[in-house]
């Protein structure tokens, strides 16, 4: 497989690379990049040029168990020689329970000596801690972008976006997005060329297309809503392609329009017809993966009324047309 790619990009001087895996790390979190990276380095070595990435796995102690149970050696934090690029995997533990003080005063002597500072996840809420996203743009993954938002109130948190940069700081959403920031790194550090050799030998992509914006509306967590607005909710998911106007949808739950309009809004945090929108868009993506239906045929289904809406709606949600989309993510022969 290797043999395919012969590259013979500029390589700059050994860049070591330090991923910091704190008690409970999301093993994707740490794997993700750490085979970005590797990969990269095995790749050039087969073409007969140094491997460019010298790579350490940091932990508070010896060895850190992840959240799948698998136990990984790691080099203490204390010991660690200063890193070009310093990356922060992420982990439920990181915003569930206070950070570890040895954590904390390891990344922040870490982080001052590097080039580059970089989050996968909730890694991003170990840089918050630092000041580290004082007044810059960033992310997490998309459950816990209001908490980072509440707890860090100096950053600027972004959401639908699979990763950010803002100066020398990095950060990445949810778990395999930290792939998709590594790439964007090792795209900088050798070229696109090399960011594509090792995209393809990872099976994927090198820019993916969408944001976070491409989980379910009808998964998105809802605590507090109510019975009647729930089994709307239901209906809406059911049947994304019926009439969901407002008065339509106020009238089945007993309401003025006026009234339910601003009573969605409280309990669902968006207006209906955003709500509508998003699982429509839900309903054509499963469409456009599972079947070989005409795009006339998917916008008829899911609420669009005609092939041109979709093509427009599903581009400015996700960046990609329809057409795109299905080319890449079709699981029909």
């Amino acid at each position: 497989m290797l043999a395919e790619m012969t590259l013979t990009p500029q390589i700059p001087p050994k860049r070591r690379v330090a991923l910091v895996a704190p008690p409970g790390v999301q093993s994707l979190d740490l794997v993700g990049p750490l085979e970005v990276f590797s990969v990269a380095n095995r790749l050039l070595l087969f073409n007969g040029r140094p491997a460019p990435y010298e790579l350490d796995v940091l932990g508070v102690e010896g060895s850190v168990e992840t959240s799948s149970g698998l136990r990984v050696e790691t080099r203490p934090l204390a010991e660690a020689r200063a890193p070009h690029t310093l990356i922060v995997c992420g982990g439920t533990a990181l915003v569930e329970a206070p950070l570890p003080r040895a954590l904390l005063d390891g990344v922040a002597k870490l982080a001052a000596k590097a080039e580059r500072v970089a989050s996968v996840c909730t890694g991003a809420f170990v840089l918050g801690e630092l000041g580290l996203l004082d007044g810059r743009r960033c992310t997490t993954h998309w459950l816990s972008l209001e908490m980072l938002r509440e707890r860090f109130g100096a950053a600027q948190v972004q959401k639908d976006v699979l990763y950010t940069r803002d100066g020398n700081v990095y950060t990445s959403a949810g778990v395999t997005s930290g792939i998709d920031l590594s790439l964007s790194l090792l795209e900088a550090d050798l070229g696109s060329k090399v960011s594509l050799a090792v995209a393809r030998l990872l099976v994927v992509f090198l820019h993916r297309s969408g944001g976070q914006s491409q989980f379910s509306a009808a998964l998105a967590p809802r605590p507090n809503v109510s019975e009647r607005l729930r089994a709307l909710l239901a209906r809406i998911a059911e049947g994304p392609g019926d009439d969901h106007s407002v008065p339509a949808l106020a009238a089945r739950v007993g309401m003025s329009a006026r009234n339910f309009a601003r009573v969605f809004k409280r309990e669902i945090g968006s207006t209906p017809a955003a709500y509508v929108e998003r699982v429509r868009l839900d309903a054509a993506r499963a469409q456009l993966e599972s079947s070989d239906a005409t795009l006339e045929a998917v916008a008829e289904r899911c609420g669009f009324g005609s092939a041109e809406t979709l093509r427009r709606v599903f581009g400015r949600a996700f960046g990609v047309a329809p057409s795109a989309y299905r080319a890449r993510f079709s699981r029909v022969a």
